[in-house]
């Protein structure tokens, strides 16, 4: 893949690079200007292309949600050359505890929630999240790692096994990737697809460490659902999630040992 400098030569319009805002195994991102625009650029490193996402996916997914207004518009993007420009939105990571809670609603974050989770995904979307349980299946090839695998599959098959419907899902929601201003932005949408909703909500409990009141209150902008807000079956759904956040570190690191160090 080429260097980000390269790239940049391909951008159609005006386009100015400023500071780097996130460096990783799978992509760069930058403040930029675009036409006049104050955005943000995302560059794809070689590892992505390894990964079980699909960038034109990604782009359906992002525009068929559009009228939510809860995620950043899509200004430019080109697949190939793995590059994805959107509007910058000014705004600080949520904090949720008693100082703080007048400001971030959890109720307001679960409404957000169910509005993404009642969303009709487009036909022909591809099934991220599957995908990637299989890549990292095949990835993970030593005795310890197939156990730790199967302890997470078995597990999230388990949790399937309830009789609720997959429903479009984020399936990337920690701290990071939630952005308060006036109103909730939720970012990364890379691994976006069907799941089942109580991965996203999952997530959130314990990405921030929310309370048992606190997730009642999420609980009831997202319209209140006893089965899915089950205290025992959520706590499953975390340990299911800290299984994947293993596999995902091994199975990136396999990758990455199959690339010389990014340079440009």
């Amino acid at each position: 893949m080429q260097s980000v400098l390269k790239r940049i030569e391909s951008i159609p319009g005006e386009f100015n690079l400023h500071q780097n805002l996130t460096s990783g195994p799978i992509s760069k991102v930058f403040l930029c200007t675009f036409n006049n625009t104050k955005a943000v650029i995302r560059f794809d490193l070689p590892c992505a292309s390894k990964l079980a996402t699909d960038r034109s996916n990604e782009f359906n997914l992002l525009q068929s949600i559009r009228h939510l207004e809860l995620a950043p518009k899509v200004l430019y993007a080109d697949q190939p050359a793995g590059i994805l420009i959107w509007e910058y939105i000014s705004g600080v990571e949520p904090i949720f505890d008693s100082t703080h809670s007048t400001q971030y609603s959890l109720q307001s974050l679960g409404r957000n929630l169910y509005f993404i989770h009642s969303s009709s995904i487009p036909q022909n979307s591809i099934d991220i999240f599957s995908n990637s349980m299989s890549l990292y299946q095949t990835l993970l090839d030593n005795s310890s790692e197939k156990l730790l695998f199967n302890k997470a599959s078995n597990l999230y098959n388990e949790l399937l096994n309830d009789g609720v419907s997959k429903v479009f899902s984020h399936n990337d929601l920690h701290r990071s990737n939630l952005l308060w201003n006036k109103k909730y932005y939720f970012l990364d949408w890379e691994y976006s697809s069907l799941n089942h909703p109580c991965f996203d909500i999952a997530s959130l409990i314990r990405s921030f460490q929310l309370n048992q009141n606190q997730i009642h209150d999420l609980s009831i902008g997202y319209a209140f659902n006893s089965k899915i807000f089950d205290t025992n079956t959520l706590n499953q759904w975390i340990k299911f999630i800290e299984y994947l956040d293993k596999i995902w570190e091994i199975s990136v690191t396999k990758i990455l040992e199959n690339f010389s160090p990014d340079t440009s």
